[in-house]
């Protein structure tokens, strides 16, 4: 038996691409296993996601009489309607605080997730973030929560907390343990693309010793390689720097992750165990907060195009996942 592990990187709207290619995962999986009620949740041990990605994450998992609640196409619907509601209320002051309340996007996250705690979801799972009150990486999973219950936060609160994006959203502080409250921010700062983060998670379950052990399934979206030349970067400043370096950070922080997951699995003869999925433009792609028409039809075609390029990963990844469940 192998671990199968999904990992779905950050990006805000840009999510919609993700949820686009796996809507057609799921579809594949009732195909090839002849049962048009399979989920994803069924078919991956862990799965792991970062912001955007962790949304995902936490709908997959949700219980309903010990399957996962939703399909992967009612999923996507979420972010097709209420994916505008979590970006509407502007504050009224963002030169001096964060562009967006984050009320709205709260409840929303209450409404689908409640009470459930991270020791509630059908699979153990990852969700990053990063406590700039304690300096460190975070990592929200079920099974600290199973051993800790101090540290069994609410879904809700761990997805809010990866959601985070300084300057789009205020911080999070979780009290838990109580007596040390936390600032928590957008796990992309800690792992844009969380899929090593996960492979670490999935060796320390009992069913999985080693990362020949592992299918991976790494989701990414779209970036763009809008290009910063010499004569324009050299005269900038801190205003000039500020938007792209969050690209930057982001998409090199993907780029490594892929790279030493490709080699690792390379290195060991495993590279067909491997999958990653991203898309490339030299066009600029819409901001993270851009919920326009115009933005969600181009991600929509954005996440067909996705699909297409990576059709027989895709088929290949589902006959994989149906055959080690039989």
């Amino acid at each position: 038996m192998h671990t199968a592990i999904l990992s779905i990187d950050g990006g805000g709207m840009k999510g919609i691409i993700s949820a686009v290619a796996l809507a057609k995962l799921e579809t594949l999986l009732q195909q090839y296993s002849q049962n048009p009620n399979a989920r994803i949740g069924d078919y991956f041990d862990l799965i792991a996601g970062t912001s955007t990605g962790s949304i995902l994450t936490g709908l997959y998992l949700i219980p309903e009489n010990g399957h996962p609640k939703y399909s992967a196409k009612e999923i996507l619907d979420f972010y097709l309607t209420l994916g505008p509601s979590i970006f509407d209320k502007q504050s009224l002051y963002p030169l001096f605080g964060s562009k967006y309340m984050s009320a709205n996007f709260e409840d929303i996250l209450k409404n689908y997730f409640g009470l459930l705690k991270m020791s509630n979801l059908l699979k153990p799972c990852l969700i990053t973030s990063y406590d700039t009150t304690s300096r460190e990486a975070i990592f929200f999973n079920a099974e600290t929560g199973k051993k800790d219950p101090e540290r069994n936060v609410l879904v809700w609160q761990a997805i809010k907390s990866s959601c985070a994006a300084p300057t789009y959203f205020p911080p999070v502080c979780i009290k838990n343990p109580p007596e040390c409250p936390s600032c928590y921010i957008d796990g992309g700062v800690v792992a844009n693309n969380p899929a090593l983060c996960a492979v670490i998670e999935a060796l320390k379950l009992p069913t999985c010793s080693a990362i020949g052990d592992i299918y991976l399934m790494s989701v990414g979206n779209i970036k763009s390689n809008t290009s910063y030349y010499y004569r324009e970067v050299k005269k900038w400043g801190l205003i000039e720097w500020a938007v792209p370096l969050f690209s930057i950070l982001l998409n090199s922080n993907a780029q490594t992750v892929d790279y030493q997951l490709e080699s690792l699995f390379n290195n060991i003869g495993k590279s067909e165990q491997y999958i990653r999925m991203q898309l490339t433009t030299s066009e600029k792609t819409p901001a993270l907060d851009n919920y326009s028409d115009t933005a969600i039809q181009y991600l929509l075609k954005c996440g067909e195009e996705m699909v297409k390029t990576y059709s027989k990963d895709l088929q290949h990844f589902a006959q994989i996942l149906v055959s080690e469940k039989k």
